[in-house]
């Protein structure tokens, strides 16, 4: 059975990954290539999460044609949320190669805790509205403006909280060993933090 590694790499545009597969020796090469030079006209590509697996060719067409609603065209790019891909990735029986010592069952436990309480989040719920401006905790400077139930834009582009935070995070240098990011724990609406707001009732 081949061995191989299927990554997943971020992109520019929020919500926009690229799943793909290379060897074993061939990885650190393939993701300074991505890195540096980007994929089918989209720059900015970031490793994400990396898994070493047997019969990887067989399991990236599976995760491909799982996702086949999602592909943009033919290329390996996907409309996706990035946890969901790492989530199922996770459930494989393989080595994870990126990011370095991860311990595969706590880190599905908690993907699947913070993609369970991103899906369950909603501005509206809280009181809030379109329109609205919310702050990073860790840095009040940096702003989004809410413009969906789930959704705000920030740098021009509509962001779900936990991928807008790790996105913050990253580029900041700071991400936590998970990569998985509660987003409504970081980001605050007239000083108080989004998680402890309460529920509005009708």
């Amino acid at each position: 059975m081949a061995k191989g590694i299927i990554y997943i790499m971020s992109t520019a545009v929020s919500g926009l990954v690229k799943i793909g597969k290379t060897g074993t020796s061939n990885y650190p090469e393939r993701m300074r290539a991505l890195e540096a030079n980007g994929y089918y006209n989209v720059a900015g590509l970031k490793r994400f999460f990396a898994i070493e697996l047997e019969d990887f060719d067989d399991k990236e067409s599976l995760l491909h044609e799982i996702f086949s609603k999602h592909q943009v065209g033919n290329s390996e790019l996907f409309a996706l949320e990035q946890d969901l891909v790492r989530q199922l990735l996770l459930s494989f029986d393989g080595k994870v190669i990126y990011p370095d010592k991860v311990d595969k069952e706590k880190e599905f436990d908690v993907v699947t805790v913070a993609r369970k309480q991103s899906a369950l989040f909603s501005f509206y719920r809280k009181g809030l509205q379109n329109g609205d401006e919310i702050r990073f905790i860790p840095d009040n400077t940096i702003i989004a403006t809410v413009v969906g139930e789930r959704e705000v834009e920030y740098g021009d582009q509509n962001w779900k909280l936990s991928p807008l935070t790790y996105k913050i995070f990253e580029d900041k240098g700071q991400l936590n060993s998970s990569g998985a990011y509660q987003g409504a724990n970081y980001w605050q609406f007239n000083g108080k933090k989004l998680k402890d707001l309460p529920d509005i009732t009708s």
